[in-house]
């Protein structure tokens, strides 16, 4: 596996290396890659995948903000839910939010912090910020197409964004909750969106026109990932066009870190 520095320099990384804002990672066919850039939340490169740390805001009670590209391949994403605090018999949830860009779309997850004004009044709703206490999320991006999945939590995602789709049709943000898969087309450069909830079967064409129906619910069953509240996460299988499984025994894999403080560099070890 390769990093490559934003001064241009690229080397062979190791289990424990730090990385810095900018630096891009490359995976192979045989290797994948464990992140570690805030202390509950962990980031799984897939083999055959590009992507770029874009840097990340680190706060004392262990939340923060993460920022990520993919240039290509697909990344899963997973926040655990924090062990309670003193005795209490529920946790403090430090606010985290994680920020990633493809061609087609940007995708924010945001876990912890207070409930959304306007929400007040439906106290037991699972995609308020409050109820939203660990997530699990894949992002795929290949030539042309975008697919998050979220298996846990709740993905906001702004269609059409990226940075080679400025023109999108479809504008604003588009909730996308637990159980459910968004795909984006960028059809020269105008962007196609179809949003599959795999609970129901339902299947809603967000640009307009037919949806692709069952045959797109059955593909999207496929892309969600099992989340578990070890942190550890299974695929149910791979997809036509995937990139690759997840790595097989990731702790073998490079563990990296950002190098700032108060965060020290992870290792396989860290508690």
């Amino acid at each position: 596996m390769l990093i490559s520095t934003p001064g241009g320099e690229s080397k062979q990384v190791h289990k424990g290396d730090s990385i810095r804002s900018g630096t891009v990672i490359e995976c192979g066919a045989d290797a994948g890659a464990s992140l570690k850039p805030l202390p509950t939340l962990h980031i799984i490169v897939y083999p055959d995948t590009k992507v770029r740390f874009d840097g990340s805001d680190v706060n004392g009670d262990g939340g923060g903000s993460v920022m990520f590209t993919i240039i290509a391949g697909k990344a899963l994403f997973h926040i655990d839910q924090p062990p309670p605090a003193n005795g209490d018999s529920k946790p403090a949830v430090p606010v985290i939010k994680v920020t990633v860009v493809t061609d087609e779309g940007i995708i924010v997850n945001n876990v912890g912090g207070k409930q959304e004004q306007g929400d007040a009044g439906k106290p037991d709703d699972k995609t308020s910020p409050r109820q939203i206490v660990a997530a699990t999320w894949t992002v795929q991006h290949d030539e042309g197409r975008t697919i998050v999945a979220v298996s846990e939590g709740l993905s906001n995602v702004s269609i059409g964004k990226g940075a080679a789709a400025g023109s999108g049709e479809v504008g604003g943000q588009v909730k996308v909750p637990q159980g459910s898969v968004i795909w984006l087309f960028n059809r020269d450069g105008k962007i196609a969106a179809e949003l599959v909830d795999t609970n129901t079967g339902k299947v809603t064409n967000l640009t307009g026109g037919p949806s692709s129906g069952n045959s797109l619910v059955e593909q999207s069953k496929n892309q969600l990932v099992n989340p578990s509240s070890g942190g550890s996460t299974s695929t149910p299988g791979s997809t036509p066009n995937s990139p690759g499984t997840l790595p097989n025994n990731p702790s073998s894999n490079p563990d990296l870190s950002t190098p700032q403080k108060p965060l020290p560099v992870v290792s396989a070890d860290t508690p």
